[in-house]
């Protein structure tokens, strides 16, 4: 099917009229289109059958409308209508068009291709509000997965505000041990676990860190410095003076085990705000688990308390109490100590490793009170 200037295209929703074509893909094209009811800008996305080397590419552009059409966030362009056609008779194959709202602004690859640039405190910025969108699609059941980030599916429109764009490689369920999967996007940005067919809200979190470094950078993923050894890229050395928080969520985003990375786009976010999780690794267990912030801070709390009273017990009754007595009291700041550090061990199970810590303390204590300290 050929396509034209001009050509009007009847969907069960609306027609549309393609005013200038956008580019040229693999498998069809994306049109600039005006709704014929109202003038609204919209982007046409074309298929052809007959452009097809199978029809996994169909399965995907099938996927893409029905998962577009249940979206409803401000930064993903909203679906107006889906549906097949042919032009004239006597035109071959039909060819399905996807029309969305049409985004103007310029992608982060044309940015770079512009030489332009962004400051550290834009970059952070940046990423938040990408995070922010990925925290939607990953927070649906099932979760969204793009599995195709990169510079040029990222574009800011005209009040500088990210959107995301082609969902192509869409994912809207997590595949099993045994499920298979067709490997989709774009070299530099997969990361290892995606190649095998195993993406994961974790593998979005890799693209877009190393997007990130791309725009920072300007150089490409395959040009970035990495470290031999791990494989991982030397953020201080790809984009030297970045801001603690930036430089601490992009090096943990771009791990390249998954086991190591943000598990959520709110986990990398609390990375920029100045913490992270404390991750604990347990090879019998498999994957480290994480550590959320509130239990971190129970954690700390509960070392501070405990600093505090033995603060109080040592400085404050020193004097008033007996040496007996002082080593008697001493657990009022040794458990909470104790728990406190058993919770930032604590992994998945904080409470009850904190629990475990103050006990197993406290029962050497009273050892030691009834056991070795008389004979001292």
């Amino acid at each position: 099917m050929t396509l034209v200037e001009g050509t009007l295209l009847r969907g069960p929703k609306g027609s549309y009229r393609l005013v200038r074509s956008l580019g040229v893909g693999g498998f069809g094209e994306t049109w600039l289109g005006e709704r014929e009811v109202d003038g609204l800008a919209v982007a046409v996305k074309m298929l052809s059958l007959d452009r097809l080397g199978d029809w996994k590419a169909l399965e995907l552009f099938e996927r893409e409308a029905k998962v577009l059409a249940e979206l409803d966030h401000p930064a993903i362009p909203a679906v107006h209508d889906y549906f097949s056609q042919g032009v004239g008779e006597g035109s071959g194959p039909p060819t399905w068009f996807l029309v969305q709202t049409y985004v103007e602004g310029r992608s982060l690859r044309q940015m770079i291709a512009d030489r332009g640039r962004l400051s550290g405190a834009e970059a952070e910025a940046l990423l938040r509000r990408i995070l922010v969108i990925l925290d939607y699609l990953h927070g649906r059941h099932p979760p969204v997965i793009h599995r195709d980030i990169h510079p040029g599916n990222v574009i800011l429109g005209q009040d500088g505000a990210p959107w995301l764009v082609d969902f192509g490689a869409i994912q809207d369920r997590l595949r099993g041990e045994t499920g298979g999967s067709t490997t989709i996007g774009t070299f530099g940005y997969v990361p290892m676990e995606q190649l095998i067919g195993k993406a994961r809200p974790a593998s979005d979190l890799y693209a877009l860190g190393m997007t990130m470094l791309v725009v920072l950078s300007h150089r490409e993923p395959e040009a970035l410095p990495f470290d031999e050894s791990s494989t991982k890229v030397k953020i201080d050395e790809a984009v030297p003076g970045l801001s603690p928080g930036l430089r601490r969520a992009l090096g943990a985003m771009v791990e390249p085990v998954i086991g190591a990375r943000p598990v959520s786009a709110k986990a990398a976010l609390e990375f920029l705000d100045g913490g992270g999780a404390v991750v604990v690794r347990d090879p019998k267990t498999g994957p480290p688990a994480e550590l959320s912030a509130s239990w971190r801070a129970v954690g700390r709390a509960a070392i501070g308390i405990g600093g505090l009273a033995a603060g109080l017990i040592y400085i404050v009754f020193f004097n008033s109490l007996s040496e007996t007595a002082l080593v008697q009291i001493s657990a009022l700041w040794i458990a909470p100590v104790a728990f406190g550090f058993g919770v930032l061990r604590g992994g998945a199970s904080p409470l009850a490793t904190g629990l475990i810590w103050s006990g197993a303390v406290v029962g050497l204590l009273i050892l030691f009170i009834y056991g070795i300290f008389p004979s001292l």
